[in-house]
C-alpha cells in the first residue's frame, strides 16, 4: 500500500493526470471521447462519485468522492491504464502516456470544494482556449449552469454550498481573479509530508497522523494499541521511571533521551501527528522523526 494513497471513507480529492514528457493526452475528441466514456463506466461500479472534471490538452483535472474509501486508486488503475493502451492503439505508439502516476489531493468540504471546483473549471480560460468557462465542451463547466454537459456529474453538493447556479457562475468569473496556484494544485493547498492538501490546519493534520501511522506501519510492523496522548505519557513513565516533565525538559542524558525516544515511537505508532508530539516535547519536528527511528532501531528497546 502506497502511504500517500488516503483510503478513508467519504474524502474528496483532487485528481490530477499529465502526459509523459508533458506530451499531449487528448489529440482529437475521439481521445477526449473515450476517456469520458471510461470515467462513466467505471467510477460509479467503484463508488466513486465525480463531481467535476476538465480534460486539457497534456493533463486532467477531477474533483471526486471516494464514498467506501479505498476504490480510487483502482479506479484510477483501470482509467488511466485502460486508457493508455487504447491510446496507443489509436495513434500507433508505444510506451508510457503518462509521465507518472495520478496525483490525488485530498480536498476538505465546503469552501475548498467550491473554489476547487472554479479553479478546474476556469483552466481552460487560463490555458486561453476559451474566454468563458462554459463554452469549453470538456469540462462540467456547463453542467453547473444548468446547460447539457459531456460529463454525467453531481453538481449538488457544490450548488448547494453556494447558493445555486446563479451564484455559482458569479463565483466563476470573481474566480479568475484569484492568484494563479502552481503545479496545479488546488487554491489554499500546502504538503504534508509527500503528500498535498487542501483544506485546514486541523485537516492536514489528521491527514499527517494518517500518512504516518501508514508509513511507521509499513516500516516497522506495527499496529496501533488504542493509546492516548495522556495514556502514552502514563505508559512510558511507567515503563521508563522517568516523569513527563524531564522527557519534555532541556536533559540531553542518555537515560532521559531513550525515554523521550521512546515517547516518540508510541506516539508515532499511534498515528499522533508529529507536530503535535513535538509540541509535547518541545522539540522540533525534525528531532522527533529522529528519536522515533532510533528508538526503533535500538537492540535494547523498551516495549
Amino acid at each position: 500500500m502506497n502511504p500517500r494513497r488516503i483510503r478513508e471513507p467519504g474524502y474528496y480529492f483532487h485528481v490530477t493526470a499529465r502526459g509523459n514528457n508533458r506530451q499531449d493526452i487528448f489529440q482529437t475528441n475521439e481521445d477526449k471521447v473515450d476517456y469520458v466514456r471510461r470515467i462513466g463506466n467505471i467510477f460509479p461500479a467503484s463508488q466513486i462519485r465525480l463531481l467535476c472534471a476538465a480534460l486539457m490538452t497534456n493533463h486532467v483535472h477531477l474533483l471526486v468522492q471516494d464514498v467506501l474509501g479505498g476504490g480510487l486508486p483502482p479506479a484510477m488503475q483501470r482509467l488511466q491504464g485502460g486508457y493508455a493502451q487504447a491510446w496507443n492503439h489509436r495513434h500507433r505508439r508505444t510506451g508510457h502516456v503518462y509521465g507518472a502516476r495520478y496525483h490525488a489531493e485530498p480536498v476538505e468540504s465546503e469552501a475548498h470544494l467550491i473554489y476547487g471546483s472554479c479553479y478546474i473549471h476556469n483552466n481552460p480560460v487560463e490555458a486561453g482556449l476559451v474566454t468563458a468557462a462554459e463554452e469549453y465542451r470538456w469540462s462540467s463547466a456547463r453542467a453547473y449552469l444548468g446547460q447539457k454537459s459531456e460529463f454525467d456529474v453531481s453538481t449538488d453538493l457544490i450548488l448547494e454550498l453556494c447558493g445555486g447556479p446563479r451564484n455559482y457562475a458569479v463565483l466563476l468569473r470573481e474566480s479568475l481573479a484569484l492568484p494563479s496556484t502552481e503545479n496545479e494544485h488546488l487554491p489554499g493547498a500546502e504538503q504534508v509530508r509527500e503528500l498535498w492538501a487542501a483544506g485546514s490546519v486541523q485537516f492536514r493534520d489528521k491527514l499527517e497522523s494518517i500518512v504516518e501511522r501508514r508509513s511507521d506501519r509499513r516500516k516497522h510492523h506495527r499496529r496501533p494499541k488504542g493509546l492516548s496522548l495522556e495514556k502514552i505519557w502514563v505508559e512510558v513513565s511507567h515503563r521508563t521511571g522517568i516523569g513527563r516533565e524531564d522527557i519534555s525538559g532541556p536533559s540531553r542524558s542518555r537515560r532521559i533521551t531513550k525515554a523521550r525516544a521512546f515517547f516518540c515511537a508510541l506516539a508515532r505508532r499511534e498515528g499522533i501527528a508529529t507536530s503535535t508530539i513535538a509540541g509535547e516535547i518541545a522539540r522540533t519536528r525534525p528531532a522527533v522523526v529522529q528519536l522515533a527511528d532510533s528508538f526503533q532501531k535500538s537492540p535494547h528497546r523498551n516495549d
